[in-house]
């Protein structure tokens, strides 16, 4: 009997034992993981014994301030890319990628830390709603990481993004279909820009016709972006956009706290949408 009481007394402690080398195990285990961890996140946090990060990189858990550094972008890939990218996750990924993948190639830095599935909502005007262009989404979320003037440069590309005859001829060396026509949207929605073009077109919105324009589009704004972050990055930047006469009449009755109503908030054309009761009929 007394054996019996022993070697099950014997058997307990040798459990407790046991559990407490596991625990013990563990611990250092995961500590050693997390060490091993923070050391693989990056060779260069920073100036020592500051919280200040070094240039492009992380410092603390923390990401760089913006904006982040950037080299001189080629826009022609950047374009060709854009064009690729629209099949594999839809207009938002397909500019944003385009444009963080080349500047991951020439700047490196923090820029190849963005996960580029973060951008797959923004097909169709995010989940196909239709409303901002997801061309315009991902060029200038980009755009604003990239450039202190984002503002003057996102301006710059909304405004031309509404005036501009899409798709261009610039893909016909490796689009699938060539020579489509063009059609200027007057607005940055995605709704407007694409049944503009499909009514023009005679297309549907699921055939591959509208879907190789929206990747020529795609394409196409990511490369205006990129142009203008390389006349950023030269301190040459060249506005070209003007509101166009058609409606810049509206701006000064119900744009801006000065206006005569100042309640209208919006910079595309008002005629696209809106009679002018400012012209007889």
């Amino acid at each position: 009997m007394k054996e019996e009481t022993a070697l099950a007394e014997e058997r307990t402690e040798n459990k407790a034992l046991t559990r407490r080398k596991f625990i013990v195990g563990a611990g250092a285990l995961a500590t050693g993981i997390l060490a091993a961890g923070i050391a693989g996140c990056s060779t260069d946090t920073g100036t020592p014994g500051t919280d200040k990060p070094a240039a492009g990189g992380i410092a603390q858990g923390e990401a760089a301030e913006l904006p982040w550094t950037y080299q001189k972008l080629d826009v022609e890939l950047v374009r060709k890319r854009g064009y690729e990218n629209y099949f594999k996750g839809g207009c938002d990924y397909a500019a944003a990628s385009a444009l963080l993948t080349t500047l991951k190639e020439t700047a490196g830095g923090p820029w190849g830390s963005i996960p580029l599935g973060m951008f797959l909502y923004g097909a169709g005007g995010a989940y196909s709603w239709g409303t901002l262009c997801g061309a315009l989404n991902g060029s200038l979320q980009v755009m604003s990481m990239a450039a202190a003037q984002h503002e003057k440069l996102g301006n710059e590309l909304l405004g031309w993004y509404t005036e501009f005859p899409f798709p261009s001829d610039k893909h016909e060396a490796y689009c699938k279909v060539p020579k489509q026509i063009t059609t200027v949207a007057k607005s940055p929605l995605c709704h407007v820009s694409v049944s503009t073009w499909a009514n023009e077109a005679g297309a549907k919105i699921n055939e591959k016709e509208k879907k190789d324009r929206c990747a020529k589009l795609s394409g196409d704004t990511a490369a205006r972006a990129a142009e203008l972050l390389n006349q950023a990055l030269e301190g040459k930047i060249v506005l070209g956009y003007k509101v166009p006469d058609e409606y810049s009449h509206c701006m000064s009755c119900h744009q801006g706290p000065d206006s005569l109503l100042d309640n209208e908030q919006g910079k595309f054309n008002c005629a696209a949408c809106h009679d002018d009761h400012t012209q007889k009929k």
